[in-house]
């Protein structure tokens, strides 16, 4: 029974169609890596495509200028693997990933974040018996200390800086579980995101997610077994930013759009300019289409 719970939790993410397969055939020698997919104009890997690696790690799944970028699966020689979403060569959005150490296995599945695991489900086998772990993270209002800093793209001094935050400027710290020694974080007055060093940080209340949503409606049978659509509705009159498993959203007064989502459990971020993000937490349940209306009433 154990091992049958372990194959219905970590349900792949990742499927490609033949017309993926098929779409390229370029085969380049990066060293002694072969890759076969799409490339751009200067011959870095950019849409679908293959990568062997020299000790027989391969990856299949989406590429952008080269990094690894999308939807995708890696499977090392070791028999590790991870598939699910990625930014910038790093584990990002929703996955499950594979782990052997030593006499024991991780399985993962739920929310990362440049390639820590933040968000989900983990469980431990040894070859006797397993534990479960749920993991999660929480949310607080924070305050920019008594000197300027910087918002970054990424965790690091190296990304780009998005703005200058002086003191006193209020953040909503999206995840207390920093990457690298940074918050990731939204400017409450710009509505940016971005990331920040936590030493130039104080926190507040925490921002408690409701967990019994009115807003998420069945619609109807999902055509893909591993991927639901779920409609979004701004049913407000501000441009609002929409956070759901790892991947942003720009929705304009009244807008909607469709999104194809995996099964699991979902935190919903909804921020604006100068308002306290909302937080929602959703469950999608396999073979079915949703639609989420939200409408932002609390201003500061």
């Amino acid at each position: 029974m154990k091992k049958l719970l372990l194959l219905l939790l970590f349900i792949p993410l990742v499927s490609f169609s033949q017309k993926n397969i098929d779409e390229c055939d370029n085969k380049i020698a990066f060293e002694n890596d072969i890759y076969v997919g799409c490339i751009d104009k200067d011959g870095n890997p950019d849409g679908y495509g293959i990568m062997t690696y020299e000790n027989k790690d391969v990856y299949k799944g989406y590429w952008e200028n080269g990094k690894k970028n999308g939807l995708g699966k890696y499977v090392t020689n070791e028999g590790n693997s991870y598939e699910g979403y990625w930014k910038e060569n790093m584990k990002h959005g929703k996955g499950s990933s594979t782990e052997k150490k030593e006499d024991e296995t991780y399985f993962r599945k739920g929310l990362f974040e440049y390639g820590q695991f933040i968000e989900g489900k983990m469980e431990v086998d040894n070859g006797y018996f397993s534990t479960q772990h749920n993991i999660t993270y929480k949310s607080y209002i924070g305050v920019v200390k008594n000197k300027e800093i910087n918002l970054f793209e990424g965790p690091g001094p190296d990304y780009e800086i998005i703005e200058n935050l002086i003191p006193g400027s209020e953040l909503f710290i999206i995840s207390d579980k920093d990457i690298n020694g940074y918050y990731n974080v939204i400017d409450v007055l710009s509505n940016k995101e971005g990331y920040v060093n936590i030493l130039f940080v104080n926190l507040g209340n925490e921002i408690k997610a409701n967990d019994e949503s009115s807003n998420l409606m069945v619609t109807g049978v999902s055509e893909n077994p591993n991927f639901s659509i779920i409609n979004i509705f701004n049913n407000t009159k501000v441009r609002a930013s929409i956070k759901i498993g790892g991947s942003n959203y720009i929705f304009e007064p009244d807008a909607s759009r469709d999104i194809e989502i995996s099964p699991g459990d979902y935190k919903i971020i909804v921020s604006s300019l100068n308002m306290i993000p909302i937080i929602e937490k959703i469950e999608i349940e396999i073979g079915k289409n949703y639609k989420w209306e939200h409408v932002i009433t609390k201003n500061l």
